[in-house]
Order: structure tokens, then C-alpha cells, then sequence
């Protein structure tokens, strides 16, 4: 027995240097070998030491920290090797401690007594709560936004779905193996070849992949999906996973067709009524020029006000005509544009516009000097801007606008200042100024047509247009562009 009990005690000494509490007994509850910790637990329960040859029974009975210890010793004597959690209140705190009950037997296999090992799992316990936690909430938004993840491997051809993935593609977890082909197969036929060729792509070149295709379900519904995903590779720089996320865009597809279909009919619309009223509108305006003045002073003056209500209309058709032709550029044409050349161009434009008022244009194209689009429009839209500038100064003080340049590695920007009379902005008096004769008031001139041509032309090659303004300051215009100058 004192062999046993050395043995015992041997193996306690190995656990000396940790937190958890270690001890051994008999098989009468008396304590045989147990390490520092036991020690300090055993006087935290309010005992005053721990000596070898005491009675563990009142131990366990007394303190709510040794609850679980006399029935997990009892199967241990019955050669059960047990483990349990035990969830108590400690220092105000709830925390979960494990306890492993291990039978102790002599070489002939009887058992002479317990080694039990605690040891606090709160940290445990609270890293899998909120890991768990985590892998909910990120189901739900898998859910919410209907995207799936997946993961591939290459050398084994096995792809692993998320289960948001599964329903997006209909198919059964316990059914479907996803691989390579088996995808393909539910891509639609005219969208897997370009499927194929951007995964290849993403893998030769080391590129994202990104790509939207049809995908056909198994009841013929056509959905469209989003794909996006990154290739790996191993040390040789040979490709082993693939991994990425999936989403439903039917909704927005459809929208988007639809959407592109409305604005076709409207556009059809407007040309069909335009060259309708063409011919009305010019027979007006010819009876107007052979209309003998002077005769009838009431007719002069009703003949004068249908010459103005029929030249108004004429503009506004030509308006239309023009807003359109923009809106349907040919972006195959867009080339890159010097900003020094489209300034000579605009300076030759305003030269007496800005001599009259004594106004100042200072550029800095340090940062970059060349837009992408189209010459005409980038003119335009600079003739604008700097023609509002000049109308919008300050009584007496001469405008100073500036025109700078910023480059990003995907946009560039950019900024027309100006020490004009500025304006009090709303979101609904910002986004007026850029509509079709937007206009904040009747005080100024102009029919407010230029900025909605400038918005135009910006959003025709693919930028947007945006302004900041203070009453007595001044107003600053914040052009971005794509940056796709290589």
C-alpha cells in the first residue's frame, strides 16, 4: 500500500507548477497526495490545511465547491472513469469547473482508490458560447443577404457548401456532392464557358474571381448568382483552394432589366413625341416669321406669345434630344483626355466672359493631368462649372475659382472651388440643382440647364458629381471619375 500510495504521489508531484488542483485518496476517503493548489482551494473552501491520512467525506459534503466529488469517486471505485462540469458562483461571478475521476488500482488490477483532477473551463466554456454565438449570427446574415460560402479543393475536386449555399442552389446536403463538373452542370449552357474561362483566369493570373451567371435549378427556374472567391497556393506556387462567397442577385437582376427596359420605352417615347411635334412646332414658328406686324396691335401680341410658348417648346424638345444622346454614349469611343488641352479649349470659350469680370482660374494637375471619357464632354463639363462660378460671384469681388486634381488607385478626382455667393444646402435643394432646369430660386438668370448637362455627361462615363456650399463662402464641385488610365 505504500508503494502504491508513493506511486501516487509521484504522479501528483508532476502537476505541482499548475492551477488546477490535483489530489489522490483511498478508498476510505483518506487523502494521500495532492499538489499546491489543492492546498489553496481546500483553505479557500475555509479548512485550514490539508494533511495526508484526512477524512475527505466532510470535504465534500460541506463546500459547494467539492459537490460533485463524492459521486464521481464512487464510480471510480466501481472502475468508471468519469469527467464532470460543475457550475457555481465564485466572487460574485458564475464560473464552470471540470472534474476527472479516475480509478487508481494496484497490479493485480483491484482498485485502491480515486486520483482526481479539476480544472476551471470558464474561459473554455465562454470562447465556445460566443464561437457558437458567432457561427448563429453568421448564419443569419448568410440568411438575410442570401450568400453562401464555399471552399474548394483542387487536388481532391471536393468543393464544401455552407447550408445557406445549399438552398440558394436547391440541392439536397445529403445528396449532392459538389465538385468542379457537378457545378457546371447547374451553371446555365450560354454562361458556363465564360464561368470556366474567369475561374481560369483567377487561378493563372493570381486575380479575383468575379462573375455573375444564370444558374438553372432542378424545376427549370432560372436564378442569377454572384460569385466571388480567391485562389491559393502551396510553397511551389502551384494552386491547391479556392474559396469564396456566393449570392442570389435575381431580384436586383431583374430590376436592373427592368429598369433598363423602362428607360428604353421612355426614351422611345420621347423621341416619338418629339418628331411628332417637330412638324407643328416648325409650321409655328414659320407662320410666325410671315405673319405681317403692325396691322393688329391685339393679334402683334397674341401671335408674339405663341412665337415665345413655341420657341420654349422647340428648346426643351431640343433639350430632351441632347439629354439623351448623352445618356447613350459610346463608351467604345472614350479615350484619354488631356486637361491642359481641354483648358485652351475653355479659356477660348470664357476669354471674354473672364476678362468682363476680372475673374481668376488657377489649375494644379500636379497629381494627375488625364481623365478617361470623352474630350467634348469633359470640355462641357468644365465650361460649365467655371461659367456657374463667374455668374455666381460676389457683388464687387472678383471670383477665383481653382481646379485641382486627386488620384486614388481606383478614381480620380476633381474640385472646383470657387469665393462666390454660395448657397444654402438641403439634400433636396442639392439634388434639385442637378435636375432638368433645377433652379434654387428665380433671382439668378439661366434656365438651369447646365448642371443637369454636367450630372449627364459625369454619369455617362461612369463617374459622380457632388457639391459642398456656404452662404458667403463659396461653393466647391467634387468630380469623380474612374481611373482606368494605365
Amino acid at each position: 500500500m505504500k508503494r502504491k500510495q508513493t506511486l501516487i504521489h509521484n504522479k501528483v508531484e508532476i502537476v505541482e507548477d499548475r492551477d488546477d488542483a490535483v489530489w489522490a485518496m483511498d478508498l476510505n476517503y483518506r487523502l494521500t497526495a495532492f499538489n499546491p493548489s489543492f492546498k489553496i482551494r481546500l483553505k479557500g473552501e475555509g479548512w485550514d490545511k490539508a494533511d495526508r491520512g484526512m477524512d475527505l467525506r466532510a470535504i465534500y459534503r460541506s463546500g459547494s465547491f467539492f459537490k460533485p466529488c463524492e459521486q464521481g469517486c464512487e464510480r471510480a471505485f466501481d472502475r468508471f472513469a468519469t469527467t464532470s462540469r460543475h457550475t457555481f458562483e465564485q466572487n460574485g461571478e458564475v464560473v464552470v469547473h471540470e472534474f476527472s475521476f479516475q480509478p487508481f488500482m494496484n497490479s493485480s488490477g483491484k482498485v485502491i482508490g480515486c486520483c482526481i483532477w479539476q480544472k476551471d473551463i470558464t474561459q473554455e466554456v465562454d470562447n465556445n458560447h460566443r464561437l457558437l454565438e458567432s457561427e448563429r449570427k453568421y448564419r443569419e446574415a448568410q440568411e438575410v443577404a442570401n450568400v453562401g460560402h464555399w471552399g474548394w479543393d483542387m487536388k481532391e475536386d471536393k468543393i464544401v457548401w455552407s447550408n445557406q449555399l445549399f438552398r440558394i442552389f436547391e440541392q439536397d446536403p445529403g445528396k449532392f456532392k459538389a465538385t468542379f463538373g457537378a457545378l457546371s452542370e447547374i451553371i446555365h449552357p450560354d454562361d458556363r464557358q465564360a464561368f470556366i474561362d474567369d475561374v481560369q483566369t483567377s487561378i493563372e493570373e493570381n486575380k479575383m474571381h468575379d462573375i455573375t451567371h444564370r444558374i438553372v435549378l432542378g424545376n427549370g427556374e432560372i436564378r442569377y448568382v454572384h460569385q466571388k472567391g480567391r485562389a491559393y497556393y502551396d510553397e511551389h506556387g502551384k494552386p491547391k483552394y479556392m474559396s469564396g462567397t456566393t449570392q442570389d442577385v435575381t431580384k436586383e437582376v431583374l430590376s436592373n432589366h427592368q429598369i433598363v427596359e423602362q428607360n428604353q420605352e421612355l426614351q422611345n417615347f420621347v423621341r416619338i413625341i418629339s418628331h411628332n411635334l417637330r412638324g407643328p412646332i416648325s409650321n409655328l414658328l414659320m407662320l410666325s416669321k410671315i405673319y405681317e406686324w403692325g396691322k393688329d396691335e391685339v393679334n402683334d401680341d397674341i401671335v408674339k406669345k405663341i412665337e415665345h410658348t413655341t420657341e420654349a417648346l422647340d428648346q426643351t424638345i431640343k433639350d430632351l434630344h441632347l439629354s439623351l444622346s448623352l445618356k447613350s454614349a459610346d463608351k467604345k469611343k472614350f479615350r484619354a483626355v488631356c486637361l491642359k488641352d481641354v483648358m485652351k479649349d475653355v479659356n477660348g470659350l470664357l476669354t471674354e466672359e473672364v476678362m468682363k469680370q476680372k475673374a481668376s482660374i488657377r489649375t494644379d494637375f500636379s497629381q494627375t493631368d488625364t481623365v478617361f471619357g470623352a474630350k467634348s464632354y469633359v470640355v462641357n463639363i468644365f465650361y460649365n462649372l467655371i461659367l456657374n462660378a463667374v455668374h455666381y460671384a460676389k457683388d464687387g469681388v472678383p471670383a477665383i475659382i481653382n481646379i485641382s486634381t486627386y488620384q486614388t488607385k481606383e478614381t480620380v478626382i476633381l474640385k472646383f472651388t470657387d469665393n462666390g455667393i454660395g448657397m444654402e444646402l438641403t439634400p433636396e435643394k442639392e439634388r434639385k440643382i442637378f435636375d432638368m432646369y433645377g433652379r434654387l430660386s428665380g433671382a439668378t438668370e439661366g434656365k438651369g440647364f447646365g448642371l443637369y448637362l454636367v450630372k449627364t455627361q459625369v454619369e455617362a462615363m461612369d463617374g459622380k458629381i457632388e457639391v459642398e456650399s456656404e452662404k458667403g463662402v463659396g461653393s466647391t464641385f467634387t468630380i469623380t471619375l474612374p481611373n482606368k488610365i494605365q
